[in-house]
């Protein structure tokens, strides 16, 4: 019959995939494989996954009908004659077929799945990585203001203590000194004003990060959960696991510079209130 022939080349296969798959080298490719696949035909709810499902339905009928075909042989008490154990031993052999068909495609499938979200969740670690990366950099550069910061107060204290100097020698010198003092008092206010705009936008750049390694954490604890069972895939989960703790402590060491910077603010607009106290 042309459906059971289909079916054992279906089952020998299944068969060559599953041990392709099982080999210790070739991983890359097979990722490879995955990632065309999904990308060319979708993901489960597609075309291809509907095919795929009623595939998988027609065999199940067909190894349930096999079952009862063997089941009505065997429970029959009359003497079976040559042609009815001729047709038993073909609806053994058919259903033995079928059933490892069934078996291999339900694994071959299982195992698709899994990898197809395990590459999904490689891509978005490693976009919540570059976005850590960027917002590292970001405070970076707020640090290196804080320091041009710290210099220009330096200079300003200076300037005050030269000011209190020349109001004992004359007029002029107090006016020089205070139209300094307001140049430098302006510009302060305005590196103040960017270096607050900036610390906004690194906060927003903490949530984010913060929200995508919540979902990404979420995501990883439901891949566990899918792939318990496949123990050669153990060392991968540990290095995501290991990954996503860095992510965090790199979280509240920015959390912690935030709040740092945010106390040195307050400290300047005390000192900018104090300089201009002074200059009235």
């Amino acid at each position: 019959m042309l459906i059971n022939y289909l079916l054992f080349w279906m089952m020998i296969t299944e068969g060559v995939v599953c041990l392709l798959i099982s080999l210790p080298f070739g991983q890359g490719v097979m990722q490879g494989v995955v990632q065309f696949f999904s990308s060319r035909f979708g993901g489960r709810d597609s075309m291809a996954s509907s095919v795929a499902t009623v595939v998988l339905a027609i065999v199940a009928l067909l190894f349930l009908s096999d079952i009862n075909t063997c089941y009505k042989y065997h429970s029959s008490d009359t003497m079976l004659s040559d042609g009815l154990r001729i047709r038993l031993l073909t609806a053994q052999r058919d259903m033995y077929i079928s059933g490892f068909c069934l078996f291999l495609f339900l694994l071959l499938r299982l195992v698709y799945h899994a990898m197809e979200t395990n590459i999904r969740l490689e891509k978005s670690l490693g976009a919540m990585k570059k976005q850590a990366e960027g917002a590292s950099t970001g405070y970076k550069a707020l640090l290196e203001e804080q320091e041009k910061t710290k210099l220009q107060m330096a200079k300003l204290r200076e300037l005050v203590g030269g000011g209190g100097d020349d109001a004992d020698k004359g007029k002029s010198g107090d006016k020089d000194a205070l139209t300094k003092l307001l140049d430098e008092n302006a510009a302060l206010s305005k590196q103040l004003s960017d270096a607050k705009k900036a610390l906004a936008t690194s906060d927003a750049k903490v949530e984010a990060v913060k929200k995508q390694a919540e979902g990404q954490s979420a995501a990883f604890m439901k891949l566990m959960d899918e792939k318990s069972a496949a123990d050669s895939q153990a060392a991968s989960h540990k290095a995501l696991e290991d990954k996503l703790a860095a992510q965090e402590q790199q979280i509240r060491e920015l959390t912690r510079d935030r709040d740092a910077l945010k106390s040195q603010i307050q400290d300047y607009d005390f000192m900018f209130a104090e300089a201009k106290k002074k200059a009235e």
